[in-house]
């Protein structure tokens, strides 16, 4: 993400009129933040531990070099004279990854996340297109920091939840409610996708040690329906730490779990 938003601030910076830079250069800027802004995304879909490395050298970084070569290809057909005007195959490239990664997010607290910055990054898109070439014209600066602003007020709403997910884990008094608040905030940053793959791992464990509890979309609940007792939690915790470890400080988890850590530094959003 940091390195999305440095391409997103240069962008920014070469767009400025003392800068005098032609609409060639302009819109590629523009194009490749569009295409770096994915990158966050991508990188939530491959990222569990150990493997996250692969995935940035093979899915990541090859990603965004396959969506460089149209732009890279009509630019330099151009010599740089013209801004770019891609075509309607190239565009649904970032499109398509666009939809995969943040489709993920919809249907948990960061579908308004995902619905803002996917609409900052169609906007810094907009102008690269043949229909944004021809009608935006002067006006595609304006309309890239739109797309600046959408993106900025995402991060405005993520930050947000991650804050209102760390007061609810410093305010649950039990290790239930904590589990319920740490298996939200890891939907909300993980999405459903991974969810679900998380669900039906520590379930998995759950039939082959027959528990009394599963694990729902809303926590680890009782197979009658039941409240979960602090001793049918016991085993099912381990298994719970175990399988989210992939994904987060295996020592936060433990913290964080635990009812007497409420003031603990570890619930504490940095």
């Amino acid at each position: 993400m940091i390195a999305a938003l440095l391409t997103l601030v240069f962008q920014a910076f070469l767009a400025l009129p003392p800068m005098n830079m032609s609409r060639a250069v302009v819109s590629a800027a523009t194009y490749f933040s569009a295409t770096m802004l994915l990158t966050p995304l991508v990188t939530t879909l491959g990222a569990r531990r150990p493997g996250i490395s692969a995935w940035h050298w093979f899915v990541v970084l090859p990603m965004v070099a396959v969506l460089q070569c149209p732009a890279l290809s009509q630019l330099s057909g151009s010599h740089w004279r013209s801004p770019l005007d891609l075509s309607g195959p190239a565009v649904m490239g970032v499109v398509v990854v666009l939809i995969m990664s943040t489709g993920t997010m919809l249907g948990t607290s960061s579908a308004g996340f995902a619905l803002l910055y996917s609409s900052g990054i169609l906007l810094l898109l907009a102008p690269s297109t043949s229909l944004g070439a021809t009608s935006l014209g002067a006006a595609e600066s304006s309309v890239a920091a739109g797309g600046a602003m959408l993106i900025l007020a995402a991060l405005a709403v993520a930050r947000r939840n991650l804050e209102r997910r760390y007061a609810q884990l410093r305010a649950a008094p039990t290790r239930l409610e904590r589990v319920s608040v740490v298996w939200e905030l890891f939907g909300s940053l993980y999405g459903i996708a991974w969810t679900r793959r998380v669900q039906d791992r520590v379930n998995q464990f759950a039939t082959d040690e027959k528990w009394t509890v599963r694990l729902t979309a809303t926590g680890l609940e009782r197979l009658d329906g039941g409240t979960p007792t602090d001793e049918e939690l016991q085993q099912p915790m381990n298994a719970y730490i175990w399988v989210l470890a992939r994904f987060a400080d295996k020592t936060w988890l433990k913290t964080a779990l635990n009812p007497q850590n409420q003031n603990s530094p570890a619930n504490r959003l940095n």
